[in-house]
């Protein structure tokens, strides 16, 4: 009954969030027709959702705890949910995603937010490379564990270099990262959600 109750505050407060901005993060059909067919990351991508606003306030917070991080990057960006909450935390937002139809509809929301601090790039998280700053990377649950680990190894050096953590949502792929040498610093086994740093 507890749990019902918080799920449905949580549905709430996500409607609450749309209806203040004036946008739509909820609901979404299927659009691979907007995704490049040469794109391989489309086998191993997830299926649209959007993320938990409570989620995201939890894990801004606990990165927040670790590190003095610059620019948010959520790769796997969608309709842009991610990026409209944290631009009010840090000064750039970054957004990445392949599939142009679900850019299309991010950098609409993005507009009617008013936010001015958000860049939206058309890009495969297999040939993305970070800025060179201290990030907070965000993932919900994006892709599987072949594209999860092409991306850090990708990136794994630059992350060291800069101090960037990980927070992941639904974190199905935990023991990926732990295997590419991340360290878990936060998770909530409750709502699935966890924050990583490489070790040095």
């Amino acid at each position: 009954m507890i749990e019902r109750l918080k799920r449905a505050w949580f549905s709430l407060e996500d409607r609450l969030f749309d209806l203040h901005y004036g946008i739509d993060t909820r609901h979404r059909e299927a659009d691979l027709m907007a995704v490049p067919t040469g794109i391989t990351t489309v086998a191993h991508a997830t299926s649209y959702q959007a993320v938990w606003t409570r989620n995201l306030r939890v894990l801004i917070c606990a990165a927040r705890r670790h590190a003095e991080l610059h620019v948010f990057v959520d790769v796997g960006a969608g309709k842009g949910k991610a990026c409209i909450y944290a631009s009010r935390h840090f000064a750039n937002v970054i957004g990445v995603e392949y599939s142009a139809g679900l850019l299309r509809e991010a950098k609409a929301n993005c507009d009617r937010s008013g936010k001015r601090n958000i860049t939206l790039l058309l890009a495969d998280a297999c040939e993305y490379d970070l800025p060179a700053q201290a990030c907070l990377v965000f993932l919900f649950n994006p892709f599987d564990a072949v594209v999860l680990r092409q991306f850090v190894n990708r990136n794994l050096n630059r992350m060291r270099a800069h101090g960037s953590l990980i927070a992941y949502a639904n974190d199905m792929q935990r023991e990926t990262l732990a295997q590419l040498g991340l360290q878990c610093l936060f998770r909530d086994p409750v709502r699935n959600i966890s924050l990583w740093c490489v070790v040095p």
